[in-house]
């Protein structure tokens, strides 16, 4: 009998990846006013594109209406660690993991990682507002200084500023643009966009014909 694909936890809700396939972790994390739970829709159309089933897809439920004093990491971004560092004591290849999410979520993402001292496969996202500060780069440590940034951007304006701040401390970055069209209550990001995310999926997180673990 095969196992239930979805795990719940009092942190995430865990996809797991197709039985006997798990080689890579996806941490997704959501933005304010959202739940977890909210973006597991995501999973069957990337697996559908081909380049997933060994990925296991893990949604964490976060609280980003906290607010960060400055002095040291939000509880949301302590429990994006946590995950990352449960998944290599587990036997996940640091180089297999990718953590990201969708704007407030995708800015989360990104100081807990760049601030954690393990290293990781890539920083993956899409946004309409990433609102990022010099701040981060006084929080970031070596481990991530040169892990990629890769990221979906709905604005459509030129010159992205995260995209400069990233560049101007020297963090590999690279953004492409969003859909045009028109996303749903339901499912916040386009097919498109999917697709555009799948594409850095494949690049970080490629398929591998023997699992690792």
């Amino acid at each position: 009998m095969a196992p239930d694909p979805l795990v719940f936890t009092d942190d995430y809700l865990r996809v797991r990846a197709v039985p006997t396939c798990h080689t890579s972790t996806f941490v997704w994390c959501h933005s304010k006013g959202q739940r977890g739970g909210d973006w597991k829709f995501m999973v069957e159309p990337l697996r559908k594109l081909g380049h997933c089933d060994h990925i296991a897809f893990i949604f964490p439920y976060l609280d980003n209406n906290e607010t960060n004093s400055g002095s040291g990491i939000s509880s949301s971004e302590a429990l994006i660690q946590k995950i990352v560092h449960q998944e290599i004591a587990n036997g996940c290849d640091p180089g297999r993991i990718a953590v990201g999410g969708y704007n407030d979520g995708l800015e989360t993402a990104l100081k807990a990682i760049l601030a954690d001292s393990n290293k990781i496969g890539s920083v993956l996202g899409i946004t309409d507002c990433l609102n990022l500060t010099d701040e981060l780069n006084l929080l970031r440590k070596t481990a991530n200084a040169k892990t990629p940034v890769l990221f979906v951007d709905r604005t459509g304006a030129k010159g992205n500023c995260a995209e400069k701040l990233l560049k101007a401390i020297d963090q590999p970055v690279r953004v492409v643009d969003g859909s045009k069209l028109a996303s749903s209550d339901t499912q916040p990001v386009t097919q498109e966009e999917l697709e555009r995310l799948d594409v850095f999926i494949h690049q970080t997180l490629p398929v591998e014909m023997v699992p690792k673990n």
